[in-house]
C-alpha cells in the first residue's frame, strides 16, 4: 500500500496533537497510518473516550491496540459489553452523534468531531 505525504501528516497531526501520543507509538503500530480516520480511528477513539469518561475503562488499555482489532472484537469488547451502561455507544461508533451531541467537549479534525 502506498500513502501519500498529505495522509501520513494528517494521521501524525491526529495522533500525536490531537491524541497526545508519543511516535513510538505509531512505530510500533505502522499499519494504524492506512486505516481511515474518519470510518474506523475517530468512531473507536471516540467510543473508547466515552468509556473512559464514564468510568467503564481504565485508561491503561492501550488504544492504538484497540484501533487495529478486527470490527467483531472491538465492538463485541466496547460496544456491545457496554451497551446497557451506555446506550448511545453503538450510535457514537456509527457516527450517527458525537460527544458534544451527548453532552461531552469536543474537538474537531477535518470538520468531524472527536471527543
Amino acid at each position: 500500500m502506498i500513502l501519500s505525504e498529505k495522509k501520513i501528516m494528517r494521521h501524525m497531526d491526529f495522533f500525536v496533537n490531537k491524541m497526545g501520543w508519543k511516535r513510538a507509538v505509531i512505530c510500533k503500530y505502522p499499519q494504524l497510518l492506512g486505516l481511515s480516520l474518519e470510518k474506523r480511528i475517530i468512531p473507536r477513539c471516540s467510543v473508547f473516550r466515552l468509556l473512559i469518561l464514564k468510568g467503564l475503562v481504565n485508561e491503561d488499555i492501550k488504544m492504538a491496540y484497540l484501533i487495529v482489532k478486527n470490527e467483531k472484537h472491538f465492538l463485541e469488547k466496547f460496544v456491545t459489553k457496554y451497551e446497557k451502561e451506555v446506550p448511545q455507544l453503538l450510535d457514537l461508533y456509527k457516527g450517527n452523534t458525537s460527544l458534544l451531541g451527548l453532552g461531552y467537549g469536543t474537538e474537531e479534525v477535518d470538520g468531524k468531531n472527536l471527543m
